[in-house]
């Protein structure tokens, strides 16, 4: 980001709200409300990247899920991640379920607030460069990305530039099916040719009878058919690039014609005596092993050492995985006519846990049928368990309840403990428990009771020394 995050903490602890913007010094720009309508007014004036909500205020009946569907409502945008002590398990599968970015139980140290705030950053970050470029891809222009910054794609990309720079005219790339070929070989297009000059040709989808027609054009009345003068694919497309996908799938009676091609740069209409002289560079593709297919006679030596002068390999999903939220994020952005705000961290992680044996392009069929399915725009996990059968034996919509039921009992006890240490550090003096904690007198009595820490320091004094 080019400019400081803004943060609004909306919060009735005037305590709390005092060391918001200590903790985010040098980070966020921060303002502070100390209630609902003067967060609801800072809303309706001002844009924010982050707000800080909490959910109980005193004397009013409104709650922060209310703040937050006014947020829902008008600026989908935001992050939003509740600090409060809510202790409610129905409650807290209530704030989880809302679409939160983030549940922080209270009290909470200032590094969990901050390491928080910094983690919001960083996929906002990686939201928002998957949207620009899903906008740029929008407009047209030819335009193909690249997405990802995971090592792997980091390498692939350094190839790409090697390769371009090289100016090298014969390039095989290798990948399983659905890794993104194609988008590659536009890049390297799009990289070396200024006119973006590509012709893409399907090996596999060619029947053996067109495929010399296809490839190679044919004069008028070469065949039954042949009512007009066709051009070669390598005539078409003047000086820029020849896509063969599947090559590996090419009949080898086509295959030694290609050979030809390639090796003398010209080329034989069908019907025609005549060769033309061609300019043109060449991109192929296999998803096949052709050191396999060499053995088994199916694809020709020579020609395997013609268009593979240089490899690149095209990293599979899982060999980046890291990739997967930003792949998410782009294809969502591209979901023209879908109201889609966004999808669940929980939702993530399960979409990273998968295996992808389809690849990018299966991911991408993936999102586009979540986003068309989902009813209130925010892709859940209950979403993800209806488009991969994989995950419905593990997560029914039952279950997904009682996990957040559970994960939010754990955040029940994990405050309870803090609240358990204050006291006995403070040695029951409640007064320095709440110091020590960084929260006011009324929260801290108002949490105690709530958490059901009801026996008295001294109390559990005398009853250790009586066990003892």
């Amino acid at each position: 980001m080019d400019r400081f995050p803004k943060l609004l903490a909306i919060d009735d602890d005037p305590i709390w709200l005092e060391q918001i913007p200590m903790i985010f010094e040098d980070e966020c720009e921060v303002v502070c409300a100390k209630s609902i309508d003067e967060g609801l007014s800072v809303l309706d004036s001002q844009f924010f990247d982050i707000i800080l909500l909490d959910l109980n205020f005193d004397g009013d009946d409104r709650t922060g899920l209310d703040v937050f569907r006014k947020i829902s409502a008008t600026d989908n945008s935001a992050d939003v991640i509740v600090i409060s002590g809510e202790t409610r398990p129905d409650r807290l599968v209530q704030i989880m379920n809302a679409g939160i970015t983030q549940f922080i139980p209270k009290p909470s140290s200032s590094d969990r607030i901050r390491n928080a705030v910094r983690d919001v950053i960083r996929k906002r970050e990686t939201r928002f460069r998957a949207f620009n470029l899903a906008a740029t891809s929008a407009q047209g222009k030819g335009s193909v990305h690249l997405i990802g910054s995971s090592p792997a794609m980091i390498k692939l990309k350094e190839e790409i530039a090697f390769v371009v720079s090289s100016g090298a005219k014969d390039i095989l790339l290798i990948g399983e099916t659905g890794t993104g070929k194609e988008v590659v070989a536009r890049t390297i297009a799009s990289m070396a040719d200024p006119a973006r000059r590509f012709v893409p040709i399907h090996c596999g989808a060619i029947s053996d009878g067109l495929a010399e027609s296809e490839l190679f054009g044919h004069v008028k009345g070469a065949f039954t058919g042949a009512d007009k003068e066709r051009a070669s694919a390598f005539e078409v497309v003047g000086g820029g690039f020849v896509f063969l996908d599947e090559i590996g799938e090419m009949p080898l009676n086509q295959q030694a014609k290609l050979l030809r091609v390639l090796q003398e740069r010209k080329v034989q209409r069908v019907g025609s005596c005549e060769e033309r002289p061609v300019s043109f560079r060449c991109i192929s593709a296999t998803n096949a092993n052709l050191t396999k297919a060499i053995d088994e006679k199916k694809f020709r030596e020579d020609l395997f050492y013609r268009v593979a002068k240089y490899q690149i390999k095209i990293p599979s999903l899982k060999e980046r995985d890291e990739d997967i939220p930003e792949l998410i994020h782009y294809f969502l952005s591209l979901n023209v006519g879908k109201a889609t705000r966004g999808i669940t961290d929980e939702a993530l992680a399960l979409l990273e846990s998968y295996s992808w044996p389809g690849n990018v392009r299966q991911l991408q069929s993936i999102v586009e049928i979540m986003a068309s399915r989902c009813i209130d725009g925010l892709i859940r996990e209950k979403d993800v368990c209806q488009v991969i059968p994989e995950f419905a034996a593990h997560f029914t919509d039952g279950r997904v309840k009682t996990f957040l039921g559970k994960k939010g009992a754990a955040l029940i006890m994990a405050e309870k403990k803090q609240f358990q240490i204050a006291l006995m550090q403070a040695r029951g003096n409640k007064g320095e428990a709440a110091r020590l904690l960084d929260i006011s007198r009324a929260t801290f009595y108002r949490r105690v009771k709530e958490l059901g820490i009801t026996t008295p320091y001294k109390q559990r004094i005398n009853e250790n020394r009586v066990e003892n």
